[in-house]
């Protein structure tokens, strides 16, 4: 009997460690992800006023050992990467609140100020090294005075509690990106040398190249590889990603707050920044940050650009102080020419071999207005190029004479089209350090479209039978038709936002939408856009809230029941961006600031967030 109830123990106990073994293997992604990881810099003493005072992201010991004890005291506990991968591999458990400290650039602080620190309280940390920084040969030009040596590194790596990482061999600067001169991130940064453009198959070759030195760098001075990486200043794209990952970095870290990356082994970290608060500790612990209400200016390059450098750098400062005046933290930048307003565009304002670019200066303004501080969003058409309807087959097409709609546009049914568009969203997102973009209304199809011949193909293949006007009398069919050009928009927008992310995986999406199509959802049909959908697709629904050129009798009115009515849905209340005409193209007058901020407030009093204006007033009061 002994026997048998022995033999039931052992079943029992192997029973539950093989439940444990599947709850461990059986992550959640959602839970995976949400990990908060923090990234902190240099510590020094309360007394070094001198780097706490000219320095943000350094902190004194004091501080940090409050943020030791206030995790602690809030139930979260630091674990390692080893500990992570144990978890992803079923062999362990994370604790209830699992946190990760990482600490970057190898300042010798790491083992005066911070290792004593981790030894007191038992608490795991990645130390990510300049690498670079590390060879004699090879000396800072940054505020850092000294590196931690090869030799504390090795001790701190054999005492379990710190796992050190790669901060690359040599990409933790910054190079030239265009003539103008502005610099960028060494990593994403097309570099510009002997007035060209490096090849892509260039700029990726360095990448290469410095995964390779700084493993071999890492292995020789310390005897093993890591597998984590650190990206400097979190720049990263889709190929440094897979470069990292054939050299042996089994995880990699960015500085993207709380950005779902979608893969376990990439990680979001909080940056430690201006020496943030209790109550901003707990924010990031929480996942629950306050989102920004974003003030969005769209900006024309046309109003502002000049070919004498010296009056383009003034109107580019005006442009600066106007924005800054209005409280704008966004700028739509316009990437594209259209002086004359009739939407076809023949010229741009970016880097490309696909059409003429008018000046490429795109990428110079956008920097220009990041160094101030604002995000830049590309705002860009989609269809209405010319060029790209020079072979007729490729152009939307009404089924009669007379009605087609405004803007000369390609046929998003088109595979050409979608290869051409696709192919100027990368030339965009490669050569200028975009935060988003802003997808223009030329997006749309009427009533009348698309009997282009590749719409036509689309047609037969969802209903097997001809497109034809007589056919879409038919109510059934022609509402299923409408929804399916919808979506043949949208998707278009989707393969632009895959292509862009390959270069800028943090940027937002952002796409304007007609008024009428909020207030009348059956004008779908005249349009072929959905509210619904633009909520679920983009960051950001950029509303054209334009009640002169709508030609409306009660201006408030209209504007509150716009409002109500976009705010109805959830998703609405963070996405939604009101954005305001700025200029009454009818009358030819600019609307004036009293006007303006009327509408600001009656949007605010319906609980709207977000806003924009456009146009912009550039040079006047």
């Amino acid at each position: 009997m002994k026997k048998y109830i022995f033999i039931i123990i052992c079943l029992s106990i192997f029973s539950n460690f093989m439940i444990n073994i599947g709850e461990t293997k059986n992550i959640d992604k959602k839970d995976v992800q949400n990990i908060v990881t923090f990234c902190y810099h240099d510590v020094v003493d309360s007394s070094n006023l001198e780097i706490l005072n000219t320095d943000p992201y350094a902190i004194s010991t004091e501080r940090l050992e409050e943020h030791f004890k206030f995790f602690k005291q809030n139930g979260y506990t630091p674990i390692s990467l080893k500990q992570y991968d144990n978890y992803l591999k079923g062999k362990a458990k994370l604790p209830k609140k699992p946190i990760i400290l990482t600490f970057d650039d190898g300042r010798e602080s790491m083992y005066t100020h911070i290792y004593p620190l981790l030894k007191k309280y038992n608490y795991p940390a990645v130390f990510a090294i300049i690498l670079s920084y590390m060879d004699k040969n090879i000396l800072p030009t940054t505020d850092i005075k000294k590196m931690v040596s090869w030799q504390e590194l090795k001790e701190m790596q054999n005492s379990g509690l710190v796992e050190v990482a790669s901060h690359t061999y040599d990409l933790h600067n910054f190079i030239v990106s265009n003539k103008y001169g502005d610099k960028q991130q060494n990593v994403t940064t097309i570099k510009w040398h002997n007035d060209n453009y490096e090849t892509e198959m260039a700029f990726n070759q360095r990448i290469d190249e410095d995964m390779q030195i700084g493993n071999d760098f890492f292995l020789k001075n310390m005897g093993n590889s890591s597998n984590i990486l650190v990206w400097p200043y979190g720049a990263y794209n889709d190929y440094a990603i897979d470069s990292a990952k054939k050299v042996g970095y089994k995880y990699q870290m960015m500085l993207n707050d709380d950005v779902n990356l979608q893969d376990n082994t990439l990680f979001s970290r909080y940056i430690i920044y201006g020496n943030p608060t209790d109550e901003e500790l707990l924010q990031m612990l929480e996942h629950n940050y306050p989102k920004k209400e974003i003030m969005a200016a769209q900006v024309d390059i046309d109003m502002i650009y000049d070919n004498s450098p010296e009056q383009f750098e003034k109107n580019i400062n005006a442009t600066i102080d106007k924005i800054r005046n209005i409280g704008a933290d966004t700028v739509f930048l316009q990437t594209f020419a259209d002086e004359d307003g009739d939407g076809d565009v023949n010229e741009v304002y970016f880097h490309t071999n696909l059409m003429k670019v008018k000046a490429d200066v795109f990428s110079h303004v956008t920097i220009r207005l990041k160094n101030e501080g604002f995000k830049v969003y590309a705002w860009m058409p989609v269809l209405s190029y010319p060029w790209m309807v020079e072979d007729k087959d490729n152009a939307i097409t009404a089924s009669e004479e007379g009605k087609q709609g405004w803007y000369t546009r390609a046929t998003p049914f088109s595979p050409m089209v979608k290869q051409y568009t696709k192919d100027l969203v990368k030339d965009l997102a490669l050569y200028a350090p975009i935060d988003g973009i802003l997808f223009q209304d030329d997006l749309y199809m009427n009533d009348f479209e698309d009997f282009s011949i590749y719409a036509k193909e689309a047609f037969k293949k969802e209903f097997h039978k001809e497109l034809t006007k007589e056919i879409l009398e038919d109510e059934k069919i022609r509402n299923k038709w409408t929804k399916l050009k919808t979506k043949a928009i949208n998707d278009l927008t989707k393969e632009l936002i895959d292509t862009a992310k390959k270069y800028r995986p943090e940027i937002k999406t952002a796409r304007n939408i007609y008024p009428i199509v909020i207030l009348e959802p059956e004008s779908e049909e005249w349009f072929a856009q959905n509210y619904e959908d633009y909520l679920d697709l983009y960051d950001y629904v950029v509303i054209m809230a334009y009640p002169e050129m709508e030609e409306v009798e009660n201006t408030d009115a209209w504007l509150e029941h716009l409002v109500q009515i976009s705010l109805n849905n959830p998703k609405a209340k963070e996405k939604a961006i009101f954005k305001l005409q700025g200029y009454d193209w009818k009358n030819n007058v600019w609307i004036n600031n009293d006007e303006q901020n009327r509408r600001k407030d009656i949007i605010e009093k319906l609980n709207g967030k977000n806003m924009a204006i456009y146009p912009i007033d550039v040079f006047g009061k």
